[in-house]
């Protein structure tokens, strides 16, 4: 390992010294910034060493040019250098997993380097941003409760999933493209825009007249998410001054845990009271509140005549990103409308939407590996990283993160539907029985974090998460069909709530220690990405599942109208005779057993898979920490 004595002269970082120099001379924001040391590493703070840890590169867009290796050909040889040091660029902040991934994918540009602030212009930006990373962060499950609702209201339940599937899809897709972006319209307007999107279309959501609108409006609503996700764990760390960096980590990571919390209870809670269209209209009058103090104390931007936006804006990888959302949602489409009633699995609209899904999936993997070759002229930072994910442990990382989502998300989805149908609960009280699950996996996610602090101990906690999984989803398949909710549930949601926190935790923490810097902020995505795949790909598996026990255990009870009217409503429950409805419901309760089933299969694959994520020589976090002293010493 290279010590800081012998770094201190090399000639590389005379070079990267004299670089900052020249940007220090040339640029007059750059002359009242204090420079680090050359050398890209986390940040560690003295008094948050037992909490959440955020990178330094999370706040620090100032140090050195990230395209630097274009141009200083020295710099390769500087970067082979330190090869040890950064893979061991990592985090142990497991409810911060996202963060990880948007932040480092900002370039710097010193035009665009922000000032910390003070007093109650930082309180109240920074309040606007967490605040908008909290309502962002709810809308991925607030929805869960109120599927019911959404589908009686409109007489169509056979679509309801797509409310929750059209946020996901484009509040996944979009993160990365909105990081560039904000370098490009700089970060003022990048986040006017986020809370503009967010607004807009929550306001039209919740006016939405016809559930394709809603479907519609919620895609829009997950890009201005995505937006106020990514300017939140970027934007805010930038703006705050060094010695309150611990109190915004911890706010960060409470905003993400209260979020997963307060999604499902606050759904059902407005949705019983005051109904399932306000809990998408409450974020317009918000956002405007949120944003008029905002504007008010953020700070006038310096001349930006001069940025060159066109070259920024193709750095962005537009096209993969495209290529992956495409498809994406040609897939989740295919699977989910294909076990519907509606389609055939042989008809021509699902059978294009799977061949135009997988040309896409093979133009996607062609254009990565044409940008990785470096054959492309242009400096595209690619959206994801394949030469990091055919390898150990990354590859099998990403895939555990893919097979996680699936029982998360069914779970999250369809346990509250679970509860109105069979025991009879309202939307509230549903929200409230899935409190296990949730506070079992922050609880998880903490832990996860907590045992790698001091040594590398990802692959141990990720078998654990495995075989918990697998006991979690198997008990759950099992569950009786009582109109009382048994005890011993709980239980079951609470074993499987902690194995996928300390599985996603785990995952992010052993993708950060394995990555060198120039790919670890597309790892980090691509873990994030994989997750919401799998979930989205999980919800169409469990459509699939139940419309096919509608089918073979309804046929021989309800007539073809009463099965064509129960898939089209669950409100028809209610017309039915006493004797059917007891058998609608008892199929509706048999098919999430069903789907938690297919999740042991799912998780048991998953026990053998994180098996490759073995390695001998484990990237070392005492080293990496060794190495945060040293440069601090400098």
């Amino acid at each position: 390992m290279t010590n800081s004595r012998s770094r201190q002269g090399s000639a590389p970082d005379k070079i990267l010294s004299n670089s900052i120099k020249e940007r220090k001379d040339t640029d007059p924001l750059a002359k009242s910034r204090k420079f680090p040391p050359t050398d890209l590493s986390f940040f560690q703070s003295p008094a948050n060493k037992s909490s959440i840890q955020i990178p330094a590169e999370l706040f620090q867009f100032n140090e050195v040019d990230r395209s630097i290796d274009l141009e200083f050909p020295i710099a390769e040889t500087w970067q082979g250098k330190h090869k040890n040091m950064e893979k061991q660029n990592s985090t142990s902040i497991p409810d911060l997993d996202e963060a990880v991934s948007t932040a480092r994918n900002i370039q710097y540009d010193p035009r665009t380097a922000m000032r910390p602030l003070e007093g109650s212009r930082l309180v109240i930006v920074v309040f606007t941003l967490v605040f908008g990373l909290f309502l962002s962060t709810v809308e991925t499950s607030i929805t869960a409760t109120a599927l019911v609702s959404i589908g009686i209201y409109f007489g169509d339940s056979s679509m309801t999933s797509w409310v929750v599937l059209s946020y996901l899809l484009t509040y996944m897709g979009f993160s990365v493209i909105f990081a560039r972006l904000s370098d490009a319209i700089g970060r003022k307007s990048a986040i006017l825009l986020s809370w503009f999107l967010f607004a807009v279309f929550s306001l039209a959501s919740g006016l939405a007249t016809s559930l394709t609108q809603l479907i519609i409006f919620r895609s829009f609503q997950g890009i201005g998410g995505s937006g106020l996700f990514t300017m939140a764990m970027t934007v805010a760390p930038q703006v705050t001054p060094a010695k309150y960096w611990g109190a915004l980590s911890g706010a960060l990571g409470a905003a993400l845990a209260c979020s997963s919390l307060a999604g499902p209870v606050l759904g059902g809670v407005i949705t019983q009271k005051v109904g399932w269209r306000w809990i998408y209209l409450y974020n317009a009058p918000i956002a405007v509140v949120m944003i008029i103090p905002f504007l008010i104390a953020w700070p006038k931007s310096p001349s930006r005549d001069d940025q060159p936006k066109g070259l920024l804006l193709s750095q962005i990888d537009v096209p993969g990103a495209l290529l992956l959302l495409a498809a994406s949602t040609l897939l989740v489409f295919a699977l989910d409308q294909g076990g519907g009633y509606r389609l055939t699995w042989t008809g021509p609209i699902i059978l294009s939407s799977l061949i135009v899904s997988a040309v896409c999936w093979v133009l996607f993997v062609g254009w990565i590996s044409f940008i990785e070759t470096g054959k492309c002229k242009i400096n595209i930072k690619p959206i994801f990283p394949l030469k990091s994910a055919i390898a150990r442990p990354i590859g099998p990382a990403i895939i555990m993160s893919f097979l996680t989502g699936i029982p998360f998300f069914i779970v999250m989805i369809n346990l509250p539907i679970r509860f109105q149908l069979l025991n009879g609960n309202s939307p509230t009280m549903a929200g409230v029985h899935l409190m296990p699950l949730l506070a079992m996996s922050a609880l998880g996610s903490a832990v996860g974090g907590l045992l790698s602090i001091n040594k590398n101990r990802t692959y141990y906690t990720l078998v654990v998460a495995s075989t918990l999984m697998c006991i979690g989803t198997g008990l759950l398949s099992r569950i009786p069909l009582s109109r009382e909710i048994p005890p011993q549930q709980y239980l079951y949601q609470a074993i499987l709530g902690f194995s996928i926190g300390l599985s996603l935790s785990s995952i992010t923490v052993m993708t950060g220690l394995a990555s060198d810097f120039a790919s670890v902020a597309s790892v980090n995505g691509a873990v994030n990405q994989a997750r919401v795949l799998g979930g989205s790909i999980g919800l169409s598996i469990a459509n699939i599942i139940l419309n096919n026990m509608i089918s073979s255990e309804l046929a021989p009870i309800l007539t073809p109208t009463e099965i064509k009217d129960l898939r089209q409503s669950l409100s028809t429950i209610i017309d039915l005779e006493p004797p059917k409805q007891i058998a609608v419901v008892r199929v509706f309760a048999n098919s999430f057993n069903s789907q938690m089933l297919v999740c042991l299969y799912l998780s048991v694959a998953g026990f053998f898979i994180v098996h490759f994520t073995w390695q001998k020589e484990p990237a070392s976090v005492e080293a990496h920490k060794e190495q945060q002293q040293a440069m601090a010493n400098n």
